[in-house]
C-alpha cells in the first residue's frame, strides 16, 4: 500500500471490535507501543526483530493494524507484508499476514476476529492485492477460517542424512546415496559456490513451465529481514547450470549452516524446470557432504511436484508441518489459491 492509500484507510475512522478500537497505521509511527505489547506477552526478541525488519518492510509497502482499549493502549496488533509471485507468466500480488498479537485480557474469539476482518476489508478495498495468506497456529487458524480464509496446504519438513561420526552409520549413508544415484540417474549439473557476504547476483528466474505453479519473487530485503544476521559466515549461495555448452542456468539455493549439530538448512530454493530439482539437490548434497555437513533440511509443500523431486533425491519426510491458509480478493488470486500444493514456498516466505 502506498502512503496515499494508508492515509485513506486511517482517515476512514477506526472500527470498533469487541471492546477495541481498530485502525490501520504506519507501524514505525507507534513502534514503542507495539514493542511493549509483544514484550509484555513473553516475546522479548520482538523489538530487535522489529528494528531489523520493519524499516525496509514499510518502505516496500507494509502496513499494520492496531486495536486500542478505552485508555488508548495498544492491545492487539497485526501486520501485512506485500509479496510478489509468478503464476505462469503473470505477476500476482500477495500479502503475508504476520505478527498477530492480542493482549491476554482480549484473547477471546471476537477481538481477534474483529482485527482480522478489518484487515481483510481494508486490503480488499485498496484493490492492489490479489490474495492474502499466512501460516497460523491453531487458535489463530479458527479465527482466520471464520474470516473467510481457507486451507492452501501444509509445508512439510524433509531431511537428508549426509554424514555421521559413527563409521558404520556413515557407511550406510554412503550406500543409501549410491543406490539413490543409480536409481534416479539424474541430469548432470555444474555447481558453483559463493559466500553470501560476497557480491552476489541473483539469477534471472525463468517463468514456471507449469502455469499452476506459484513462484515467489523475493524482494531485495527479504533475506536480510527473514534471516537474522544475513549475510553471515554460514550463508552460502549455490548456482546450478546444465553441464556442457551452452551453460544454461537451472536454479540456485541459499544454504545456512551447518550449525553445532551439523545441520544445514535450505533457506532459498529455485529450480526450473522442477523436473531437474532432484538432480540439483543431489549435486548440492554431494558438495555439502564433502564439506562435512551431517544432514540437510528443506521444507516443501506436501504432495507437490517439488516434494516428489525431493523424495527422489533421497529426502525423508518428517512429522513437522506448517499449515498455510489464504483468502483471495480477485480472480487471479483465486487461481493462485487453486494452485494449492504447487506453491513453491519456504519458511523464509512465511511468518516463522
Amino acid at each position: 500500500m502506498g502512503d496515499s492509500q494508508l492515509a485513506m484507510l486511517t482517515d476512514r475512522g477506526a472500527g470498533r471490535g469487541a471492546g477495541l478500537t481498530i485502525a490501520c497505521v504506519n507501524p514505525l509511527e507507534c513502534a514503542d507501543e507495539i514493542k511493549r505489547l509483544f514484550v509484555a506477552h513473553e516475546r522479548p526478541e520482538f523489538p530487535a526483530y522489529f528494528d531489523r525488519v520493519y524499516p525496509d518492510a514499510v518502505a516496500e509497502g507494509a502496513t499494520s493494524w492496531v486495536g486500542r482499549d478505552e485508555h488508548g493502549r495498544v492491545c492487539a496488533y497485526v501486520a501485512q507484508f506485500p509479496r510478489l509471485f509468478l503464476l505462469g507468466r503473470r505477476i500476482v500480488h500477495g500479502s503475508l499476514l504476520a505478527n498477530l498479537m492480542v493482549a491476554t485480557a482480549y484473547r477471546s474469539f471476537w477481538p481477534g476476529l474483529a482485527l482480522v476482518r478489518r484487515v481483510v476489508k481494508d486490503l480488499k478495498q485498496c484493490s492492489s492485492v490479489d490474495f492474502v495468506y499466512t501460516d497460523p497456529n491453531e487458535p489463530a487458524r479458527a479465527i482466520l477460517e471464520r474470516a473467510g480464509f481457507r486451507t492452501v496446504g501444509p509445508l512439510r519438513r524433509l531431511i537428508l542424512p549426509l554424514t555421521d561420526r559413527r563409521r558404520s552409520v556413515d557407511l550406510g549413508i554412503r550406500l543409501y546415496h549410491l543406490i539413490g544415484r543409480l536409481r534416479t540417474r539424474g541430469t548432470p549439473l555444474v555447481l558453483t559456490e559463493q559466500r553470501a557476504s560476497e557480491k552476489h547476483v541473483v539469477l534471472d528466474q525463468a517463468p514456471p513451465q507449469d502455469s499452476r505453479s506459484l513462484l515467489p519473487l523475493p524482494g531485495a530485503s527479504l533475506y536480510r529481514c527473514r534471516l537474522a544476521g544475513y549475510p553471515s559466515a554460514s550463508d552460502c549461495w549455490y548456482s546450478f547450470h546444465a553441464a556442457g555448452p551452452p551453460r544454461v542456468p537451472v536454479g540456485q539455493a541459499l544454504v545456512r549452516g551447518p550449525d553445532e549439530r551439523g545441520r544445514a538448512v535450505v533457506s532459498v530454493l529455485q529450480c526450473e524446470p522442477t523436473t531437474l530439482l532432484s538432480s540439483l539437490l543431489g549435486a548440492l548434497a554431494q558438495r555439502l557432504r564433502r564439506a562435512g555437513v551431517a544432514r540437510l533440511e528443506v521444507w516443501v509443500m506436501a504432495g507437490s511436484h517439488v516434494a516428489c523431486e525431493a523424495r527422489r533425491a533421497g529426502f525423508v519426510p518428517r512429522q513437522e508441518q506448517i499449515p498455510i491458509v489464504g483468502r483471495p480478493f480477485t480472480a487471479l488470486g483465486t487461481e493462485a489459491l487453486a494452485a494449492g500444493s504447487e506453491w513453491q514456498l519456504l519458511p523464509v516466505h512465511l511468518d516463522r
